[in-house]
């Protein structure tokens, strides 16, 4: 009888193929979460031979309650990796993981629809062994089967996606939305892209009260981009006493010392 831990430990200890095995006797079962990793090391021929047509099967079988299954078959398609190309069903996948709660999917449909097109993402695929890490394309080389250079491809993929800058500001609320603890560097990531929207006008109003809140949640999250924003555009925040328990996180987070007027006493 399959049992998660059981799978888990196996992968962790280094027995793939054990670990694939006891992984498609859950899925045989029923089981979301083993169909997803039985199909991920078939993805990645972990433990046995590399079937990506396999996987995108047994990602179709966790798809419905998994939505990095869904966001992994999103990638697939867009690439032709073990599907045939498709990017009506590449944005239908993607778009189910962002309603799921996935952030790679909501930062995704975020920048999708405020270009008005389907691009590259700098993450290809989700593991969940043992648990949610996001995996990144090599900067040097996309996946096999990587998009061709064909002059009707560009059309295609702008054709599936609308520029709808609403659509834009709410996913980026979405993906802000996350705790921190949460995929972290994304999580940082999400706030400061929400907080741009107020600044660039993106889906909303401008409203440079509310960035500049967002910016300090974002740099306490330990987003770089905001603190660097905040040091250059908005440098009375750090000396706000208002922003006390922000800035005290803030030079926490980013090993910087405290500045004046922070409501500390020097």
């Amino acid at each position: 009888m399959y049992d998660v831990k059981t799978g888990k430990v196996l992968f962790l200890d280094g027995k793939y193929e054990e670990a694939r095995e006891h992984f498609y006797l859950g899925a045989t079962e029923g089981d979301a979460e083993a169909a997803f990793d039985y199909g991920y090391m078939l993805l990645e021929g972990i433990g046995g031979e590399r079937d990506e047509r396999g996987a995108a099967s047994f990602f179709t079988l966790a798809s419905a309650r998994v939505g990095e299954a869904c966001y992994n078959l999103a990638v697939m398609y867009l690439h032709g990796v073990g599907v045939g190309r498709d990017y009506r069903r590449c944005y239908d996948f993607m778009h189910d993981a962002a309603e799921m709660g996935v952030i790679e999917a909501q930062l995704y449909l975020g920048v999708a629809h405020t270009m008005g097109a389907l691009y590259e993402p700098d993450i290809i695929r989700i593991s969940l062994i043992p648990y949610h890490t996001p995996i990144y394309r090599d900067p040097y080389a996309l996946l096999e089967g990587d998009v061709p250079d064909a002059e009707d491809d560009e059309e295609k993929r702008v054709r599936t996606v609308r520029l709808d800058l609403v659509s834009a500001f709410e996913w980026f609320r979405a993906a802000a939305m996350h705790d921190s603890d949460y995929v972290e560097e994304l999580s940082q990531k999400s706030k400061y892209l929400f907080a741009r929207c107020f600044l660039d006008g993106v889906g909303t109003d401008y409203n440079r009260d509310m960035a500049n809140k967002l910016m300090l949640m974002a740099a306490a999250d330990g987003s770089a981009d905001a603190l660097a924003y905040i040091q250059t555009e908005a440098p009375y925040l750090l000396t706000d006493p208002k922003n006390r328990d922000y800035v005290r996180t803030i030079a926490a987070v980013h090993d910087m010392p405290l500045l004046g007027g922070s409501g500390e006493k020097r």
